[in-house]
């Protein structure tokens, strides 16, 4: 059965949106032509796709990550999402790299760059077949090493960080992405979320000020971006998940960003879109009581998260546009086409009438998810997701 929808007094939506079209609407609380559909993709699936090392793409560039979703896009025929320019973690200017050891398997990477205050370096490992992850993080001791790193993020320029934005026509949207502070503190934490979690705790007078150092710098370099203009601005909050943090360290280190980065994009009418998986519900309500966010995903569903869809879009459908939630591993992983439009059809008559819902996955869809179950996904929301 189709999504039901009655218009009131409106007009009903245009009957052939393009994906920009479609996907702006929906993110904007209205009723497009028919439910938008993105499965999270950004990595490894692109990468498969390639049929190359995944260190080609990753260590390499050949192809940019970017093109090579791109490119999965039109293979699966989806609507798109542009999110390859994050200004937290550019390079500008370049690291230097070198490879240290080779192996079948893996290639090990020394990363740094040079500082008025000493070496600031991370060591990285490019498995064959999976992306690339950290082996040693560039903070090893905070007092020393964070103002090497300070000193390196005052040099970056981004005079023209939507420069990406051609590469995106109609076929989707681009986003600028920026790190929540526990997304940024994780990212360059030797030791990773469970040492950042310590440092909360041991060391909170110091990360109180390395928190006030990257509003600043958020403040900075979100006005840059909405300067240009770009469909969205994407919060990217993956290590703010409360299966790994916290409701207190959400409240002082990453609720201080997100309302900063969301009342600025309210002024100059930009969407502005989190993206926090595994355990959100919380997170959820409190965005939406003290916050300017417009769309919230991906509202992944037990066992890995702690969301219900229906639930969501009855208490904050409101407010915010809905992305999610079909589960990424036991459904698109091990499920069949048959689970996985089961499923979708599901999700999209819990959240879609009245507008404001993209059919999505409940968090990055693994290497080996079979393409006939993307294929899948697609192919419920084009024919099942229509408003009548």
């Amino acid at each position: 059965m189709d999504v039901q929808v009655k218009f009131m007094d409106s007009k009903p939506p245009k009957t052939d949106m393009t994906s920009r079209e479609r996907i702006l609407t929906a993110m904007r609380r209205g009723i497009p032509d028919r439910v938008p559909v993105i499965p999270d993709i950004s990595n490894m699936v692109p990468a498969r796709l390639t049929g190359k090392p995944f260190w080609d793409i990753y260590l390499r560039e050949d192809p940019p990550l970017s093109d090579a979703y791109i490119d999965a896009v039109k293979h699966f025929g989806m609507d798109g999402w542009y999110i390859y320019d994050n200004l937290t973690m550019k390079e500008e200017p370049k690291w230097t790299e070198k490879i240290t050891e080779r192996k079948a398997d893996e290639i090990i990477v020394q990363r740094f760059v040079d500082t008025p205050f000493g070496r600031l370096e991370e060591i990285m490992s490019y498995p064959v077949n999976d992306p690339p992850w950290r082996l040693q993080g560039m903070i090893k001791d905070i007092e020393v090493d964070f103002p090497k790193l300070k000193w390196y993020m005052d040099q970056k320029p981004l005079e023209n960080p939507c420069a990406d934005m051609k590469k995106v026509g109609d076929w989707g949207i681009f986003g600028i992405a920026i790190e929540t502070f526990m997304g940024f503190w994780v990212t360059v934490r030797d030791g990773g979320s469970m040492q950042a979690v310590m440092d909360f705790s041991a060391q909170s007078e110091l990360m109180g000020r390395i928190r006030e150092y990257y509003l600043g710098y958020v403040d900075r370099v979100t006005r840059l971006a909405l300067r240009d203009r770009p469909d969205e601005i994407l919060i990217q909050g993956s290590a703010s998940s409360l299966s790994l943090s916290s409701p207190r360290i959400y409240r002082n280190y990453d609720l201080p960003v997100i309302k900063l980065i969301s009342s600025l994009c309210k002024e100059e009418d930009v969407i502005c879109h989190q993206h926090t998986c595994g355990k959100s519900r919380l997170l959820v309500e409190i965005n939406y009581n003290e916050t300017e966010i417009d769309v919230m995903e991906p509202l992944e569903r037990p066992p890995g998260g702690d969301v219900d869809l229906a639930e969501v879009k009855e208490k904050f459908g409101d407010r915010f546009c809905l992305k999610g939630n079909v589960n990424t591993f036991e459904t698109m992983l091990k499920g069949s086409a048959k689970d996985v439009e089961a499923e979708a059809r599901w999700c999209i008559d819990a959240a879609a009438a009245g507008g404001g819902f993209i059919l999505s996955t409940g968090d990055q869809c693994g290497r080996d998810t079979p393409d006939e179950n993307l294929f899948a996904l697609v192919e419920t929301a084009k024919s099942y997701g229509k408003y009548t």
